[in-house]
């Protein structure tokens, strides 16, 4: 217990410190305190093509976000749509028709009815931010603006494909993105299939609960990953060692 003494009212008050704690934002759980020194998004080492030579300020935030002369939420950039995160500082892809994955077939992975029928070929939110370097159709340079202007121009070529192919899941082709052979995202949460466990509050109730989105029931690639670094294999919120992420979400 941690005690607290007030003199305005003169009286002692016993407070938990986890309370205190919670109270300051000083409890956190282990996804909330990752640290995202030294993950695959510190993008300040600047060394080398095959690093971060792309971002000479060797600063780690400002790859995507500005304290300052940052867009509004829902400010638009003419082709691009998708809300854009908090003080965020770089353009989006102005793709909006994936290729999405599509297969209502059991034999391998499995999309029911209604889940095929809420995907859209133009992924929203977060899962639109991640695409801004994912899909491969934006250079990694693209950050920052003058004033309140059009972003920094992007260096050519400079995209994920050119520098790290393996982190280019999008297949860009500079007019489209293939998502066909990943998880499906942008997409209502299932409530009906045997197979997937259900949701509550804005997240998936397995074992792990993992976040929800848009209106707490919606399937993105932040539902998986932690931009900001969890500890595990490429920022996954679960670790996957004997299929531990898959097996939060299908039951098997």
């Amino acid at each position: 217990m941690k005690t607290l003494f007030s003199s305005r009212w003169h009286r002692t008050v016993a407070v938990p410190l986890s309370v205190l704690l919670m109270g300051t934002g000083l409890l956190f759980s282990g996804a909330a305190s990752a640290q995202i020194t030294g993950t695959a998004h510190d993008f300040s080492d600047n060394v080398g093509a095959g690093n971060d030579a792309w971002n000479p300020s060797t600063e780690i935030c400002v790859v995507c976000h500005t304290p300052h002369n940052a867009y509004e939420v829902g400010e638009g950039v003419a082709g691009a749509s998708g809300t854009r995160g908090p003080l965020w500082n770089r353009t989006l892809s102005a793709v909006n028709d994936y290729t999405v994955y599509s297969s209502t077939n059991r034999v391998g992975s499995f999309l029911e009815a209604s889940t095929t029928g809420s995907q859209t070929t133009d992924p929203s939110g977060v899962s639109k931010l991640c695409l801004s370097c994912h899909d491969g159709t934006i250079a990694l340079d693209s950050f920052g603006r003058t004033g309140a202007g059009a972003f920094e121009p992007g260096t050519a070529g400079n995209t994920m494909q050119d520098v790290r192919p393996n982190a280019n899941i999008g297949e860009g082709s500079g007019l489209t993105g293939d998502l066909s052979d990943d998880h499906p995202v942008a997409f209502t949460f299932p409530t009906t299939d045997p197979e997937i466990v259900g949701f509550a509050g804005g997240f998936v109730t397995g074992a792990t609960p993992l976040p929800l989105f848009g209106g707490g029931d919606q399937m993105e690639c932040a539902t998986c990953h932690d931009v900001h670094g969890t500890g595990n294999d490429n920022l996954l919120r679960v670790d996957n060692v004997g299929s531990g992420l898959c097996l939060n979400c299908h039951t098997k």
